[in-house]
């Protein structure tokens, strides 16, 4: 894979984490000299750290010393236990400093990480979804829905020939470092509360960290002067047809020796039960959204992004499986053990 020649020192701001990590590997892999920006330190001699905060931008302006372009794939992810103002002081604020250095030291290209949430109105189902799809008519109340598509508008509307910028949309990742989406799912097998939610014919996309990271990669490659992908957004998925979330996590479960769910529980009487609980427990992880999310379709197709910068998943389904459940073997005392994450 041969990179634009347009820029070659490569910022990753939120590069400890699963997606971040992976863009920063190929980057380098490809000649690039790559920093990273991030809470906690990788300790990866590849890369130049900065330990920082994207809520403080001069952090973000010592980072961003001599960059061509900035991957920002820093955020509060969706979490009950986060307050709400922390989405509004990362998600939103936090993207608008990242914004604002870029342009004031002059950074040509900026490839930002949104999310498919971005779309869902927690209502209707979505069935292959492209980017034709609106943004909600009123803002959700979940604040991580809230708050990306805040960032999201902020980053397409800075678009401009001073910087360049676009957004890229991941289905539900998964793969090594994982901390949330998968290792939720185990916990829940882990625990006496392991059901399935709605009848098992619901849908959701999927994609493979590697694969999105290269999806990123090919977008900051074709983001140039008079391009199609400068200020626009793409949706990223996986090898299609898209499997129920129940059907696709047995593998792993089986491959960790747990016992996949066999319960089930039907769609209106989760998202009852779901709409108690969280009065009740607003930190639980068992609310209308995660019901929302499992229960009904939400299927996307990425047939604009191979159009536009030719992206296609470059690691199959069996290696993604190989891959993440070794980093997971290796990392299960740290991830399970006295209730860490």
């Amino acid at each position: 894979m041969k990179l634009n020649k347009e820029f070659k020192k490569c910022l990753v701001i939120g590069g400890s984490g699963m997606l971040g990590f992976e863009i920063a590997k190929q980057l380098y892999d490809d000649g690039k000299e790559v920093s990273i920006l991030d809470l906690v330190a990788v300790k990866d001699n590849r890369f130049k750290e900065h330990i920082g905060d994207i809520r403080n931008q001069e952090d973000i302006k010592k980072a961003c010393k001599d960059i061509d372009i900035v991957f920002q794939t820093a955020a509060a992810v969706w979490d009950t236990k986060i307050p709400p103002m922390v989405y509004d002081d990362i998600n939103v604020q936090g993207n608008k400093n990242v914004i604002d250095v870029c342009r004031n030291l002059e950074i040509k290209k900026l490839v930002y990480t949104s999310t498919i949430d971005v779309v869902v109105d927690g209502r209707k189902p979505i069935v292959n979804g492209d980017e034709s799809l609106p943004y909600p008519e009123k803002l959700p109340k979940d604040n991580y829905c809230r708050t990306k598509i805040i960032a999201e508008q902020m980053v397409i509307k800075a678009n401009s020939p001073e910087l360049l910028t676009c957004s890229l949309r991941p289905a539900g990742m998964y793969g090594p470092r994982d901390r949330y989406h998968l290792t939720n799912i185990i916990k829940s097998a882990m625990s006496r509360n392991n059901f399935r939610l709605g009848n098992g014919s619901a849908k959701f996309s999927h994609v493979y960290s590697e694969n999105a990271a290269y999806a990123h990669v090919l977008a900051a490659k074709n983001l140039y002067h008079g391009s199609t992908v400068a200020g626009n957004i793409y949706f990223i998925t996986d090898h299609q047809p898209a499997e129920n979330l129940f059907d696709f996590m047995r593998p792993f479960l089986e491959g960790f020796g747990l016992k996949p769910p066999t319960r089930s529980i039907p769609y209106p009487v989760a998202y009852a039960i779901g709409w108690i609980n969280e009065k009740i427990n607003p930190a639980s992880i068992f609310n209308t959204f995660a019901v929302i999310q499992t229960c009904i379709d939400h299927t996307y197709v990425h047939d604009k992004a191979a159009r536009d910068f030719g992206y296609k998943p470059i690691v199959s389904k069996e290696e993604a499986f190989k891959r993440t459940l070794e980093w997971f073997r290796q990392n299960w005392d740290i991830l399970f053990t006295h209730n860490q994450t």
